[in-house]
């Protein structure tokens, strides 16, 4: 029941009665805050309703009223955001890239966010399926006429973007973009995983869609699910879901293993299953491409990575039995070369790096702007950015320090 009303929508819907409830019962007296958070979940579900451009300029309204009641009195610590840029002048900002709405609220919610534009370029990373939200509104509304660059989740979301501002601008990256190939090198491993599963143990990641398509399969076909717990969901949460389908003991369950030992899990796989319906970018799919895994997936699923699968790389699916299918497929895969120069080609965060410099160059160029000094080369590990080159920090010591001294916090980088 719980897949039928994601896969129905369901879950957008709850945005609008909960949008009608507020209006109903609150009236004029319910928050710019709350309105603009059901109103941003009803565009990001229904993005091609008719009142869809009404609802835009509600939601910016909403948003300027939302950023005007900031007090900015708690200090601010981004866990997931780095300095791409320096800072060299009026006509050459530094460049700021944030990811998660979380992280970006901080930042909304400091006072310090006119500020911060001043001498940077803010480059956006959604972290969820459905390009709107409450913190992406109050970040154009913010902006002014200062330009806010967004990587959306999906490649289909980039077109509509600039429907909010001639200020907004997307780019063709996401959370999956800034995978270093290199931890995924080394001596070939022996594929002895049949299917591997990477994601927390949420149930929107759908565990038991495989363990179902597992119920039909040769006994013989070995299943490793390595996840974290969340919430109230642990490793007994999967442990009994595979129980019910009868296939525990085509079942391995790995709890928060380290860096090293996950990516191994990677390199031994045959295959990566992607169950989930809805999210967001799905790191992990790409993090299996760059080890030269395969990935299954469903056909309608709604992630940002979807778009990477492909006859070269793997198989959507729309439907279990089909699932079956291709896992007796992928069974006897040899193409792992091909999967893995694929992915360094297209979508390694060297390459990447280079491609978002070389974007925010000309567009500097384009709009009068200079530009005599380039990105700091990075990727993403669990999350967290890193730079690639040691001396990176030193160059962007005078930004951190600088940002500090607004309260704005970097723990990794102090």
């Amino acid at each position: 029941m719980i897949n039928l009303a994601r896969e129905s929508g369901l879950s957008g819907w709850r945005f609008l009665v909960r949008s009608l409830w507020h209006r109903a019962v609150s009236g004029l007296g319910a928050s710019a805050d709350i309105k603009l958070e059901n109103l941003a979940g009803i565009l990001s579900h229904f993005p091609a309703n008719c009142l869809h451009k009404r609802q835009l300029s509600e939601a910016l309204i909403l948003a300027g009223l939302a950023n005007s009641s900031v007090k900015g009195t708690t200090p601010v610590s981004l866990s997931y955001c780095v300095v791409l840029k320096p800072y060299r002048s009026g006509s050459e900002k530094g460049v700021l890239l944030v990811s998660f709405e979380n992280q970006l609220a901080q930042l909304l919610d400091s006072g310090k966010i006119e500020t911060i534009m001043d001498r940077y370029y803010i480059a956006f990373i959604p972290s969820w399926s459905g390009l709107y939200s409450r913190e992406l509104f109050r970040l154009v509304s913010a902006a002014g006429r200062n330009p806010i660059f967004v990587m959306p989740v999906h490649s289909h979301e980039r077109n509509g973007f600039s429907i909010l501002g001639e200020n907004c601008y997307s780019l063709p990256f996401n959370a999956a973009s800034w995978v270093n190939p290199e931890f995924f090198e080394g001596p070939a491993q022996k594929r002895d995983i049949d299917c591997l599963m990477v994601a927390n143990f949420a149930s929107f990641k759908r565990h038991w869609l495989l363990f179902k398509a597992l119920k039909e399969l040769p006994e013989d076909i070995r299943v490793t699910c390595v996840g974290v717990p969340l919430g109230s969901r642990t490793a007994e949460s999967i442990r009994q879901e595979a129980a019910e389908y009868g296939v525990s003991d085509q079942v391995t369950i790995v709890v928060d293993p380290s860096q090293e030992e996950l990516r191994r899990y990677f390199r031994r796989a045959k295959m990566f299953c992607a169950m989930s319906y809805r999210e967001g970018s799905f790191i992990a799919v790409a993090e299996s491409l760059m080890s030269g895994t395969p990935v299954l997936m469903f056909r309608n699923a709604h992630i940002g990575t979807k778009s990477l699968i492909n006859e070269k790389t793997g198989g959507l699916v729309k439907s279990v039995r089909e699932l079956r299918k291709k896992i007796l497929e992928y069974r006897n895969f040899e193409g792992h070369d091909q999967v893995r120069q694929t992915a360094i080609d297209n979508i390694s965060a060297q390459a990447n790096s280079r491609k978002l410099n070389d974007m925010l160059r000309d567009w500097s160029i384009n709009n009068g702007k200079a530009w005599t000094v380039d990105i700091e080369p990075f990727y993403s590990q669990r999350l967290d950015f890193h730079y690639f080159n040691d001396e990176s920090r030193d160059r962007l010591a005078d930004d951190y320090r600088y940002l500090s001294e607004l309260g704005i916090w970097f723990p990794r980088f102090s």
